[in-house]
């Protein structure tokens, strides 16, 4: 049976409502962006050294470990309490004489309820992370192929004008068109493996929000269950993003200081998108 489609115009209307009904909304999500501001500032990139492709494997990737480990930590941070405010939002939703203020943020990091928050979050990054290798591998194959022709150009400064013919210009064209051929086949086919399931488990932090309303979460459960839902309507949730990719690129060009207003106004699509979803998939259910 197909499923029936979701009308993402009512949706966008409907969270216009929900932030011009509720003015304090931003209260909620203040936290989550300074929490990404301040991320938007630290680019691990910087602190990765050129030089860093000609240590061993194992080397580099520890190199690479460190540079994102606080970005990575500061985003994970920000993730937990985006989920806070996204608790609240849907407590809005269901009740809506709600006190909004700078402290939602802070209702998912009470001892009962983080255990359960972290685990969920840090599950599902693990399972993208996982879904991501093949086009982390063929990055690392593009810097490499990239590290491979400076090194020859320094080899080389009469570059271009060479005799191609030779045995050791033969062998650096077949070494290089290897790893920049592997590296663009490896990023288009990760992408379309990673594309899905970023989108599979796009319920998470939704689901997770309405089982603790009800009691104890299991994170296995929950991106089960965000699996089962967006089966059918992952490319309805992928056209509602770009939808709303204005606010992401208004957001971007701002370092994410738009963020304080924006942040709001593309979570509440995302959290009627998720209702909207309930109310098909459950009669299933």
């Amino acid at each position: 049976m197909k499923n029936s489609k979701i009308d993402l115009k009512t949706i966008r209307l409907q969270a216009r409502q929900l932030q011009s009904e509720n003015p304090r909304l931003f209260l909620v999500y203040m936290l989550p962006s300074l929490i990404f501001i301040f991320s938007a500032f630290f680019n691990p990139l910087d602190r990765i050294q050129e030089s860093l492709i000609e240590l061993p494997f194992i080397s580099m990737l520890g190199q690479i470990l460190q540079a994102y480990l606080f970005p990575l930590s500061v985003s994970f941070i920000g993730s937990i309490f985006l989920t806070s405010a996204v608790f609240t939002t849907l407590q809005l939703i269901k009740k809506s004489e709600l006190d909004l203020s700078v402290k939602s943020s802070f209702i998912l990091f009470s001892d009962e309820r983080f255990s359960q928050t972290f685990l969920t979050l840090l599950l599902k990054r693990f399972y993208l992370f996982l879904w991501s290798i093949p086009s982390l591998v063929g990055v690392y194959f593009l810097f490499y192929s990239s590290h491979l022709t400076k090194q020859f150009v320094a080899l080389h400064p009469e570059f271009p004008n060479l005799d191609l013919s030779s045995i050791e210009n033969e062998h650096f064209l077949m070494t290089f068109g290897f790893y920049f051929l592997t590296s663009l086949i490896l990023m288009i086919v990760g992408n379309i493996l990673y594309i899905p399931q970023y989108y599979a488990y796009s319920q998470v932090e939704f689901l997770l929000c309405d089982t603790l309303d009800l009691g104890q979460a299991r994170p296995r459960q929950i991106l089960k269950t965000s699996r089962f839902l967006m089966k059918g309507y992952k490319y309805q949730r992928f056209i509602l993003d770009l939808q709303l990719l204005p606010w992401y690129f208004l957001n971007w060009i701002t370092f994410e200081i738009a963020s304080f207003s924006l942040l709001p106004y593309i979570q509440s699509n995302k959290i009627i998108f998720y209702r909207a979803l309930l109310a098909r998939k459950r009669p299933k259910a």
